[in-house]
């Protein structure tokens, strides 16, 4: 079974949770964070694998990562700290269920041969569970550290990304791209199906090229109403490069309310919702043709492991008819 399959089913919305599992952006993970001395963006990850295979247990669709080589202050952004493809064979068995997805790794930065063995081989560990985000990068301090220029990251993404493809194909010509190579050259694991690919915002790339090159698009947090133009832009480039329906996928920082009633407040990039109303919420986004939505938790004044259990008490039941459970 394709892993879209658990992801996408057209005209509905999946959901999924989105790494690091802290609540460090609320009042009360603030105040332990300062009391832990922590860096802001350092998250608390003493609990990742228990909540990790509390959310594998719990129906969701996907658990998404992102990629951040090394933490600058600046941005404030630690990730979920452990690098994102050791962590991700490490998830692989400890989890059975779940799609494991970044959102994404950065592909400038990626020397693609490794990539494209690293993603392999945690496509057949995880019983083709892998969806690979891809992403351009956005943290200037990073490339230098590389040794590669900033200002060319939209050709070397397209290039790197040219390499993956091909090292994974059966029989593969990647003297096509190493003219120094001689035939026969090949990477092992291949994949054993397709390896969806993300791409997480526009990459540096234009909206057809995406439409093309990509089984899903990623997209940052947005309104509602804001999201149904996207969604409609993301729609015209598919109709005009003659493919199929493909998922558009979305994100939002939830703070799920103390006050199991409380209705919704936006905020930047999400808002304040107590679990009663937050299937409403999350259905507006799925009535405008959101195919998954990664739910981020940093901002949750809930404690995360009980956000989640009341996520799957009362919400998910609402979106589980939407994806096959526990299969793939």
């Amino acid at each position: 079974m394709n892993p879209f399959d658990k992801l996408y089913k057209p005209g509905k919305m999946t959901l999924g949770i989105e790494f690091p599992l802290d609540n460090d952006w609320s009042t009360d993970g603030n105040r332990k964070r300062l009391e832990d001395n922590r860096p802001f963006g350092v998250p608390d990850i003493s609990n990742h694998l228990a909540l990790a295979q509390q959310i594998d247990e719990g129906g969701f669709a996907a658990l998404w990562m992102r990629d951040v080589p090394v933490y600058d202050p600046n941005f404030g952004d630690g990730a979920q700290l452990f690098d994102t493809l050791p962590y991700l064979g490490y998830l692989a068995a400890a989890t059975k269920n779940i799609l494991l997805g970044t959102a994404a790794i950065v592909l400038p930065l990626q020397q693609p041969i490794k990539l494209a063995k690293a993603a392999a081989t945690i496509e057949n560990l995880s019983d083709s569970r892998l969806l690979l985000g891809l992403g351009l990068g956005d943290r200037p301090i990073e490339f230098p550290m590389y040794n590669i220029d900033y200002k060319k990251r939209p050709e070397i993404f397209r290039k790197n990304l040219d390499i993956i493809k091909e090292a994974w194909k059966t029989n593969s010509d990647l003297k096509s791209k190493y003219d120094f190579l001689t035939s026969g050259i090949e990477v092992y694991p291949k994949p054993k199906k397709d390896i969806p690919l993300v791409i997480a915002g526009h990459s540096g790339q234009s909206i057809n090229w995406i439409a093309k090159n990509a089984q899903a698009w990623f997209n940052y947090p947005r309104p509602v109403a804001e999201t149904l133009e996207n969604r409609k832009y993301w729609c015209n480039a598919l109709y005009d490069e003659d493919q199929a329906a493909k998922p558009y996928i979305s994100a939002i920082h939830l703070n799920l309310s103390k006050n199991d009633n409380a209705t919704f407040e936006p905020q930047r990039f999400g808002g304040t919702v107590g679990i009663n109303h937050l299937t409403e919420y999350l259905k507006s986004y799925e009535n405008v043709g959101v195919n998954h939505m990664a739910i981020n938790l940093r901002k949750s004044e809930t404690p995360v492991s009980e956000a989640i259990a009341k996520i799957e008490e009362v919400v998910l039941p609402q979106f589980l008819n939407n994806y096959i459970v526990n299969e793939l």
